[in-house]
């Protein structure tokens, strides 16, 4: 697997499961396939499964590589590539459960939320539903206070309506929706609510002691005794930009290899 994951006890304020890149390589392939839709495969991949490798359009692969290489806004693209990692992360830690998840966002300054899943237990029942806002940034504490304002917005209840529709299709084929009515009243429930900050950080935020300030103003926002609602799942990179333009053309010369092998 492309991570190394270990967690930073933020207690009482939050549980930082921090990720590391280990084989970037392999992240910018399943990337590029992700960028490219194919997310379904992906996930295969990480459940050890044997999908059929797809026949990309060379004029699908170009798009995606123009994406990608859009000089106008990279830090909409940086985003973008971001929030495919932070949602690959998800689906790797939760690859021994019964983890439902919305697919990742196939362009960037896509809006709604970012990333949503939903945990059954054993007996079909809710675990966790798991909320994420992710943020890949310079600027780590204004972007902070925007993400704590959308978490508050989900406290309160104010997008319910999406929590549902979200879920509903992710869950509606399980025992031919048996499974959905079942648990469709739960889905309102705050207590099974986990949310989770996907962030960069950098040499600033190393510490404990300053790990805790970047995410200052997280119980204020999801007011909870317990810290196991409060999560995050950060990634070390002092020059995130930098880093960014580096990994994006590995993506893209992973999808150029694709289009080769297409000819």
């Amino acid at each position: 697997m492309p991570f190394a994951f270990k967690d930073c006890d933020c207690s009482p304020l939050v549980i930082d499961n921090e990720f590391s890149i280990q084989d970037e390589n392999l992240l910018a392939e399943y990337v590029g396939k992700i960028v490219l839709g194919h997310y379904a495969h992906v996930k295969k991949i990480i459940n050890r499964l044997s999908p059929q490798t797809p026949v990309i359009p060379n004029e699908v692969i170009d798009l995606a590589i123009e994406k990608l290489n859009n000089p106008t806004d990279i830090e909409k693209r940086d985003g973008w590539v971001f929030q495919i990692i932070s949602w690959l992360v998800l689906v790797i830690q939760k690859n021994d459960e019964k983890y439902y998840c919305q697919q990742p966002h196939d362009a960037p300054a896509q809006h709604g939320i970012d990333g949503i899943g939903i945990i059954l237990n054993s007996d079909q029942k809710i675990k966790n539903i798991i909320i994420t806002e992710d943020k890949c940034t310079t600027n780590h504490r204004n972007r902070m206070v925007e993400i704590w304002s959308e978490f508050r917005d989900f406290e309160k209840g104010d997008h319910d309506n999406k929590i549902v529709n979200r879920l509903s299709p992710l869950l509606e084929h399980i025992d031919n929706g048996v499974v959905l009515e079942a648990i469709q009243n739960d889905l309102y429930s705050k207590d099974l609510r986990k949310y989770r900050v996907g962030i960069n950080r950098n040499s600033k935020y190393e510490e404990v002691k300053k790990r805790k300030k970047l995410f200052k103003g997280y119980d204020s926002c999801i007011l909870d005794n317990d810290v196991k609602r409060r999560t995050a799942s950060t990634m070390y990179k002092d020059d995130i930009r930098g880093w960014m333009e580096g990994f994006s053309q590995k993506v893209v010369s992973f999808l150029q290899k694709q289009k080769t092998s297409n000819v």
